[in-house]
């Protein structure tokens, strides 16, 4: 089942996000830093609190197995270079390992998109690290295309 999470889904979500962020520090050592549990909760919870945040959650038999955290982005707010539209950007996206290639992750897009559609969103974004491959293949698979490519120089 796919649903909008509440503070009573946050241990279940920092589960995965811990799960994520060791995944992120495998990418890139040396950017992403091992964190505790306290901080886990404050970078989840800005989801569960904010007006333009949420977490949809997959969750099955009472178990968080997955979860896509969105921001709301309004491009009105910016210094008027860009033409006024709202779009969602999908800030993290986790499926637990052991329920992966089940059809979770792309239920979670599903949902993104639903929610989208009714914030008259005019498209979903997300970034994901170039070598995580498996990842830009599911998304691809799921209706998502290269925009851009961000490059870097590391000194």
């Amino acid at each position: 089942m796919i649903r909008f999470a509440d503070m009573n889904d946050l241990a279940g979500i920092n589960v995965l996000h811990e799960q994520l962020h060791i995944q992120h520090i495998g990418y890139r050592p040396d950017i992403f830093a091992p964190i505790e549990q306290p901080v886990f909760d404050k970078l989840m919870a800005v989801y569960l609190t904010q007006p333009d945040k949420r977490i949809l959650i997959s969750e099955n038999d009472g178990i968080t197995d997955g979860y896509a955290a969105l921001s709301i982005c309004d491009t009105s707010k910016g210094a008027g270079e860009i033409l006024p539209f709202t779009f969602i950007e999908v800030n993290e996206l986790c499926v637990a390992e052991n329920a992966q290639h089940k059809g979770i992750g792309s239920a979670l897009l599903d949902g993104v998109k639903a929610f989208a559609r009714e914030q008259d969103a005019k498209f979903v974004e997300l970034g994901v690290n170039a070598q995580n491959t498996g990842a830009q293949e599911f998304y691809k698979a799921n209706g998502m295309f290269v925009k851009n490519y961000k490059m870097q120089y590391i000194v």
